[in-house]
């Protein structure tokens, strides 16, 4: 049951290992177009200090950027809007809750793994499908020992604020309305529940291609083995990757016609295969690189 780990990809969740995190290949990339430069990075949202210190090549590159690109600046304001978002759209009203909008199947899984987290139902109810998925991702990976101040982006972004210039490349808006608009939000929860009993396992599977540098590794975790095992997700990754990898391609590409140099850093998912970023800007006709 793979399909839970491109959800915990999307938010860029990753298991760390005991190897030195000086010694990590990551996954690393440089673009470069006239006077403008590209560093792409692998991002991961919730991490723990064994990641750090980061290979010296990757800071020495972002030292030498003028900018730093992030999918989303996450800083207190955002967090404060994202939990206004989710009581606006992301919550049923009145008498309304999850129990009217999934299936018995999914309702008996969802009870036994609220149990098995320490989370009242009462607590979630009220959260619809798509919102219910990332509240029950991020509580079982801080369960492992994993926060979100210590993920890549938090910590590119400290350092960067005062120094450099911060582009985002979505919205919060954006971002939650993925979830919102997600085809079938029954079988989203369902699956993504099932697979919470061997998150730790699956993890480690792509932790291990995350530090070796293995992008084939990646591809076929997330997207290979997840769309031969559930050939109904096609809709949903085109939502979750896909379109949203054209997208932020094409605001790249912008920067790529600019002067100076860019710190990117996103999702792991988003970097890998032939519709991955790296591979898009390729057939864009940019010079791509491996760091």
């Amino acid at each position: 049951v793979r399909f839970v780990l491109s959800l915990i990809i999307v938010v860029s969740v990753v298991i760390a290992t005991a190897s030195h995190a000086r010694d990590d290949r990551a996954l690393f990339w440089q673009v470069e177009s006239g006077d403008a430069k590209i560093f792409l990075l692998g991002s991961i949202h919730f991490a723990d200090p064994s990641f750090y210190p980061l290979r010296h090549t990757i800071e020495q590159a972002f030292d030498q950027s003028d900018h730093l690109v992030v999918e989303i600046d996450l800083d207190e304001a955002k967090a404060q809007q994202y939990r206004e978002l989710v009581q606006t759209h992301g919550s049923y009203k009145n008498n309304e809750s999850i129990r009217q909008d999934i299936s018995e199947q999914t309702y008996a899984m969802l009870r036994h793994q609220l149990d098995r987290l320490g989370v009242p139902m009462q607590m979630v109810h009220k959260q619809k499908p798509g919102v219910l998925v990332l509240t029950l991702t991020a509580m079982q990976v801080i369960k492992m020992g994993f926060m979100p101040e210590m993920g890549i982006d938090a910590y590119f972004l400290n350092k960067a604020r005062g120094r450099k210039n911060i582009i985002e490349l979505e919205t919060i808006e954006q971002q939650l309305n993925l979830f919102l608009d997600m085809p079938n939000g029954d079988l989203l929860l369902r699956e993504t529940l099932y697979s919470l009993n061997d998150a730790e396992r699956l993890m480690f599977d792509m932790v291990h291609c995350w530090k070796t540098g293995n992008e084939q590794c990646i591809d076929k975790l997330l997207f290979e083995d997840a769309l031969v095992e559930y050939p109904t997700f096609t809709e949903i990754y085109d939502s979750l990757f896909y379109q949203r990898n054209k997208n932020m391609t094409d605001k790249i590409k912008t920067y790529l016609k600019d002067k100076g140099s860019y710190f990117v850093v996103i999702g792991a998912g988003h970097l890998v295969g032939d519709e991955g970023i790296p591979a898009l800007l390729k057939k864009a006709g940019y010079k791509v690189t491996r760091l």
